[in-house]
């Protein structure tokens, strides 16, 4: 009889082993700002996401509308807990900016009057990642801190034009680093150097599909932030795409459920469970395959939705029909259906012009063949098509220099970088599939990128105007005494110090921006 209770209770034991393992969250929302536009959501975002991880098994240290000793002190209590973590994870929503690439969160009681202000009044993303790199295991950071942000703005017109190039839109990406452990997942609500929606409702589009993924059983990290992402893109109406960077050595989920009969997993990494020892042992040689189509799923779902996407903006029949040629069974196949039936019924055409339907029909991503120079060649651009190529590569981290519409070995290197991570075969060479994919994934970034280069444009042709009344004015109304001058406050072009440190900030912030710095 005792010796049953002793077995009984060691398989209680076993069983409650992976609720024991250690998972710690820090979760703060900042919207009730004291010297800047308030943001409704953030607060809302932070409470919500600190209910879901608990409901995963997570230690929260949480917090709304923080002030900088309030953050000090909440990441001071989360460094100690993550100490030696399974999973750590960081959740921000609030305001936040990013400073020669260094990415800052904003306590509600930040005034950001100067330069110094920012060691003093702000708190560094890097200096809370370090507090998770110590013997953590996972790191994730999840950061809605895109939005549009008056204090960066003031700041940089009190830095001046010569430094106010260091204050950029939006966050700046973060590069991972090899902490030694399992990996690391960090997320923004939107593309690095993009400004992110606050939402309409009582939560931001990013942190809405994320609560409402994240939980989701049996589903990888690295399926979740799919889906947020394709959640967050249809919401916005495609003015917004979530940026992930990932760097794991297998897939991490946090929800997956054991088979019937056998405990449930809060969380787990890869394919090893977090349980004591079970009787039955999966084999090495089933793991990779297991892990291999779950990726191989991913990819196709992520493909197929980039390809209704744009079947969907386009809205006519021959798109449909492509898409129900390649995706017969697809997750959007009876919308397609449906669609066709209206079109047809309405009498609408599939194409402006007809006889051109065969050439605009959207290339299948999935079914394209290899990209060669002669698939290249057949695209028929121009050097000014090839530097909106190459500015479109930058934009999606493959950096390949400044734009000048020559393809060179960099820029072939990026093409092969982008093709491989979108699982392609790798030539260097694009396809007319591969640049509609290009084009899709870069929308939103390229036209904000063009739009500010117009207003850089803009706003240094007003400078030289200004500058020629100025002068006009002074002498119809000053009388003149000639006298020998030197060049020394001029420089013998006619254009002030001032009006030239103008011109080259504007000129610099234009190249950067091209360049992809």
């Amino acid at each position: 009889m005792f010796k049953r209770m002793i077995a009984v209770l060691a398989i209680v034991i076993a069983g409650t082993a992976p609720a024991l393992a250690k998972r710690v969250a820090l979760v703060i929302g900042n919207g009730a700002y004291e010297n800047t536009i308030q943001l409704p959501n953030p607060a809302n975002d932070a409470q919500q996401m600190a209910t879901k991880l608990r409901g995963l098994g997570f230690d929260v240290v949480s917090g709304q509308d923080q002030t900088y000793g309030d953050m000090r002190r909440s990441v001071m209590e989360f460094a100690r807990k993550a100490y030696g973590a399974e999973i750590a994870v960081l959740f921000y929503a609030g305001h936040g900016m990013q400073i020669a690439g260094q990415n800052l969160l904003i306590p509600v009681d930040a005034r950001i009057e100067d330069e110094t202000s920012l060691d003093f009044e702000t708190i560094s993303v890097d200096f809370i990642m370090r507090q998770m790199s110590k013997d953590v295991k996972v790191q994730m950071v999840f950061l809605d801190a895109c939005r549009d942000n008056p204090l960066a703005r003031t700041l940089a017109r009190r830095m001046g034009p010569s430094r106010s190039g260091s204050v950029g839109a939006g966050l700046a990406e973060i590069k991972i680093e090899e902490t030694g452990g399992e990996g690391s997942v960090i997320a923004f609500a939107t593309s690095p150097g993009d400004v992110a929606l606050d939402g309409e409702g009582s939560n931001s589009p990013f942190t809405s599909a994320l609560i409402r993924h994240i939980d989701t059983p049996n589903a990888s990290i690295q399926t979740v932030m799919t889906r947020v992402t394709g959640d967050v893109y249809e919401a916005t109406e495609k003015r917004q795409r979530p940026w992930v960077n990932a760097s794991l050595i297998g897939e991490v989920f946090l929800n997956k459920q054991a088979q019937s009969g056998k405990p449930t997993e809060v969380a787990s990494l890869g394919n090893t469970a977090t349980a004591a020892p079970q009787p039955t042992v999966t084999t090495p040689s089933t793991a990779p395959s297991a892990s291999a189509a779950t990726t191989q799923s991913t990819i196709a779902w992520e493909r197929e939705k980039l390809v209704w996407e744009t079947v969907k903006a386009s809205n006519t029949v021959a798109d449909y029909k492509s898409y129900l040629d390649s995706y017969p069974n697809g997750t959007f196949a009876g919308f397609a259906r449906n669609s066709i039936k209206r079109l047809e019924s309405s009498q609408q055409v599939a194409s402006v012009n007809p006889a051109s339907a065969a050439n605009t029909t959207l290339p299948n991503p999935q079914l394209g063949a290899s990209g060669t120079e002669e698939t290249e060649v057949a695209l028929g651009w121009n050097r000014t098509k090839r530097r909106e190529v190459q500015t479109r590569l930058n934009l999606t981290g493959n950096k390949v220099g400044r734009p000048d519409g020559a393809f060179g070995p960099k820029t072939r290197a990026g093409v092969t970088a982008w093709q491989t991570a979108n699982g392609f075969s790798g030539t260097g060479y694009f396809t007319a599939a591969q640049y509609a994919l290009l084009s899709t994934q870069t929308e939103t970034q390229y036209s904000a990128y063009i739009a500010e280069i117009r207003r850089k444009q803009r706003a240094a042709t007003a400078s030289r105007s200004a500058t020629t009344t100025r002068r006009t004015n002074t002498a119809t109304t000053t009388p003149q005494r000639v006298t020998p001058t030197t060049n020394n406050n001029t420089g013998g072009g006619g254009i002030n110090p001032a009006g030239a440190a103008f011109i080259g900030g504007v000129v610099g912030g234009i190249i950067g921006g091209a360049i992809g710095r």
